[in-house]
């Protein structure tokens, strides 16, 4: 049985090998089922948003942020206004006993900062007293005359040796509450430096780097040889800015800053450069209209990701981050920023991708927590608009070699 068996596949092996002769003549030849030459490349460079771009602000909004911004910038003024939650007036030694807070011994603001401007020496926060329902649609211009020497609290010296870290600022006074204000307080932080600078410090959205207020107190008699500590965080933080923030010009595809912005760059491609065994190397090229914005050597990320359900700023993108593109980016870089989009253009020409539109959206990451931002030219500026390089496996041509 086992002699009968290698025969058989010899005599298989025979038949295939004669049968690609080019002499057969019978239908279903090999000869034309064969590639006629080798695979050949071609690389082509297409206008990317040949069918429309634009961009939209809002994605993440000022109150929203991670970070509070003090600025004293030309190009950007900024300060932080903080209304925290109404503090306690009671707490319970013992199991018997009620003890009433009565006067402030001291009170401790205790801020985290995120980043400054290290070129800059000699940095100090202001600290003021703002009403403690102030109005949280307010301008700067409408919000800047509380920041008067008459509210003045208390001033912090960041040191120079000092990047980042916590920064606890101690209260001369008591910060006695008027009683109208019902436990409530509420602060300003403004920046001031030799020279223009800005800064940043965590804000209630980044949980243990929020702003802490701290009350040390006394009882009232007679228990009043007790001591105790109020901690209250913020109800609201929030920061505004001059000039304030507006939606990106027509024609220019703006990303990053707060409020976040994103641009959307809709493509209409060849079939050939869809298709996911073809697409060897696809790079998207943005020019910049400008420097890239930022903290001097903090750089973040362009990241380019396809929309599965195109429903403009609500846009539904796909959640796999594998199937993306993203290039890194520095504060004062100008020109081409390069980025591979390959992955996208082969999920495109997969069966889940292909009935999504050809759609993407380009933001910075991560969101919400940096202050830098970059514009780049849209399709109206021509050649220095989107392009999209492409190498790909162009198609066989099957048949006789």
């Amino acid at each position: 049985m086992s002699g009968w068996r290698s025969a058989a596949v010899a005599a298989l092996v025979l038949g295939v090998v004669a049968g690609c002769k080019e002499q057969i003549t019978t239908p279903g030849k090999c000869p034309a089922l064969c590639p006629s030459g080798h695979v050949q490349l071609a690389d082509t460079v297409l206008t990317a948003a040949d069918v429309a771009d634009t961009s939209v602000r809002g994605f993440v909004l000022v109150r929203e942020a991670a970070y509070l911004l003090a600025s004293t910038l030309d190009s950007l003024q900024s300060v932080i206004l903080i209304r925290f939650n109404k503090r306690d007036s009671l707490w319970f030694p013992t199991t018997t006993d009620t003890a009433v807070a009565g006067a402030s011994d001291s009170v401790v603001l205790d801020l985290h900062l995120l980043q400054r401007d290290t070129a800059v020496k000699q940095v100090r926060l202001l600290v003021y007293r703002l009403p403690a329902q102030f109005d949280t649609g307010a301008s700067y211009a409408a919000i800047l005359p509380y920041f008067a020497d008459s509210n003045l609290v208390d001033t912090l010296t960041i040191a120079d040796s000092v990047s980042n870290g916590d920064l606890p600022v101690r209260i001369a006074d008591s910060l006695a509450i008027p009683p109208g204000d019902s436990g409530v307080a509420s602060l300003g932080i403004a920046v001031l430096a030799p020279a223009q600078t800005l800064v940043t410090v965590g804000s209630g959205n980044l949980g243990t780097s929020a702003p802490l207020l701290s009350y040390y107190v006394h009882a009232r008699a007679p228990l009043d040889t007790l001591t105790h500590v109020f901690s209250v965080e913020p109800a609201l933080d929030l920061f505004v800015l001059s000039p304030p923030p507006v939606q990106p010009p027509a024609g220019v595809l703006a990303i990053g800053g707060i409020p976040t912005a994103r641009a959307m760059v809709r493509l209409s491609l060849p079939k050939v450069v869809q298709d996911s065994n073809a697409v060897v190397r696809a790079t998207l090229l943005l020019t910049t209209t400008g420097p890239v914005g930022g903290f001097a050597r903090d750089s973040f990320y362009v990241v380019a990701e396809p929309v599965v359900r195109d429903f403009g700023i609500k846009s539904v993108l796909w959640p796999d981050s594998a199937v993306s593109g993203s290039a890194k980016v520095y504060p004062g870089q100008t020109g081409v920023v390069s980025m591979d989009i390959a992955p996208i253009l082969r999920f495109w020409g997969t069966t889940t991708g292909d009935s999504t539109p050809r759609l993407l959206m380009i933001r910075a990451y991560p969101e919400g927590t940096i202050v830098g931002d970059a514009r780049f030219a849209g399709r109206a500026a021509g050649a220095a608009g989107p392009q999209l390089r492409v190498t790909y496996v162009k198609p066989y041509t099957f048949g006789l070699p």
